[in-house]
């Protein structure tokens, strides 16, 4: 026993002996501490234990009162097991939340924002099924439009509406994280004068037809030419000649305009983010377009008497199915005992159908009196006979085709050839020779 522990502190003296000698060759290096020694001192610091203790208290509270708020709700109302707890006064905003075409946020409701789009000027009056469709093609509107009041009220609008909207119908959707990507985006497009509408010419053609003084431009030159020659404009020069030339009147434009063209940006992503929504607004409203007055009474009627049901939907369902099995009419994956039994284990290409994959022989054999494979075939100029099922390759179906085409002119000559004729004196002469001597008249 003594000698093993003399061999122990042997082991340890030696390794102590080495650490020393590396720090006495290496003076500048630092002490590495490892983590526990960090931990230690956390854990004893008599400051982070009155933290932690607070943090525990204030823990423990916020659990009584769930609890205690839990035990009022149960005991008062009888809820029964299995339902969520919503007051009267949750489902009043709830029924305030949403406008009666948003319908719980299934849709977007633009009707306001419609109206301020017919009150501006220049804009072209449109029905509100085409707003919908053009709601983000600001870059159809003249520049001078764009430099109004009413078209930034317009502008502002339309964003406050979006944000609201998917504050309150996606809630949990990331919208700082789209906000920033399209702000760097439009930094870069800024800088390079390459904006939606925002362009330096937007014709692609330098007209040349700007005003200075006005700081205007023109698109034709008799229009240019009537206001250098009107008495406003004479006005202008007097005055800017008065005047000193005033920098921060045109830093101060160019800022709104980069103002505006941001906004358009913004409204451009809402809608994008939104598309789905949108889509079905319209298929909505041209829905509801197309019902009578009692059938639309009788909608609003069933809408209002519905209660709040929360409904699985069978896409967000994970099905567990680790075989990748077909799936049957329920949504769900075929027994496999089906599956080898017609087996739709086997895949068969077609080349000529665009490569489509069909599962089991009778889905294959089938295909080829469908109508995709009977209009490609004829795409190729070839017919869809029953000779020509079972091929798939597009080169095999060419090349039994031409095959197909000479065996025909084969048969045609060979009609001439086999067929026998008898003149009147009984010389017997095949069809083409006797043909061309009763042509000649020697027969």
């Amino acid at each position: 026993m003594d000698s093993i522990a003399e061999h122990q502190f042997n082991e340890f003296y030696s390794r102590l002996e080495g650490i020393r000698g590396f720090y006495r060759r290496n003076p500048d290096m630092s002490v590495v501490y490892p983590p526990e020694l960090d931990y230690i001192k956390y854990k004893n610091n008599p400051e982070e234990l009155e933290e932690r203790q607070q943090a525990k208290a204030a823990r423990e509270r916020a659990l009584a009162e769930i609890e205690d708020a839990a035990n009022v709700v149960l005991l008062g109302d009888e809820q029964p097991q299995g339902q969520t707890y919503v007051s009267e006064d949750d489902l009043q905003k709830l029924e305030t939340m949403f406008s009666g075409d948003e319908r719980l946020g299934r849709y977007v409701d633009l009707n306001e924002q419609y109206e301020l789009y017919l009150n501006l000027k220049c804009a072209d009056k449109m029905s509100y099924l085409e707003y919908l469709q053009t709601v983000d093609k600001l870059e159809q509107y003249p520049r001078k439009l764009k430099g109004q009041v009413q078209y930034r009220e317009y502008l502002s609008s339309l964003c406050k509406y979006f944000e609201g909207f998917f504050a309150r119908a996606m809630p949990l959707f990331d919208l700082p994280k789209v906000l920033a990507e399209a702000k760097a985006e439009f930094d870069d497009s800024w800088a390079q004068n390459t904006v939606k509408g925002w362009e330096t010419n937007p014709n692609g053609t330098d007209s040349g037809l700007v005003c200075k003084v006005c700081n205007k431009q023109f698109e034709k030159q008799t229009t240019y030419g009537a206001h250098m020659s009107s008495r406003k404009h004479q006005k202008a020069v007097e005055r800017a000649k008065d005047a000193q030339p005033n920098e921060n009147s045109i830093l101060q434009r160019a800022e709104k305009d980069r103002e505006t063209a941001w906004s358009e940006t913004v409204v451009r992503t809402y809608v994008q983010v939104l598309a789905a929504r949108i889509r079905d607004t319209k298929s909505n409203i041209e829905r509801r377009q197309a019902l009578t007055e009692e059938e639309r009474n009788k909608e609003i009627e069933e809408e209002d008497e519905a209660e709040f049901v929360i409904e699985e939907e069978d896409k967000d369902e994970q099905i567990y199915n680790p075989l990748n099995l077909p799936l049957g009419w329920d949504g769900k994956p075929i027994p496999y005992w089906l599956y080898k039994l017609h087996g739709l284990g086997v895949k068969f290409e077609c080349e000529i159908c665009g490569n489509a994959v069909y599962r089991g022989r009778k889905a294959f054999e089938k295909h080829f009196q469908e109508t995709r494979h009977a209009t490609n075939m004829r795409r190729l100029g070839i017919p869809n006979t029953r000779q020509f099922h079972g091929i798939v390759s597009i080169e095999e179906a060419q090349q039994l085709w031409e095959r197909v085409q000479k065996e025909k002119k084969q048969q045609v000559a060979n009609t001439d050839t086999f067929e026998e004729y008898e003149d009147s004196e009984g010389n017997v002469f095949n069809k083409k020779t006797y043909f061309d001597l009763k042509r000649q008249g020697l027969i």
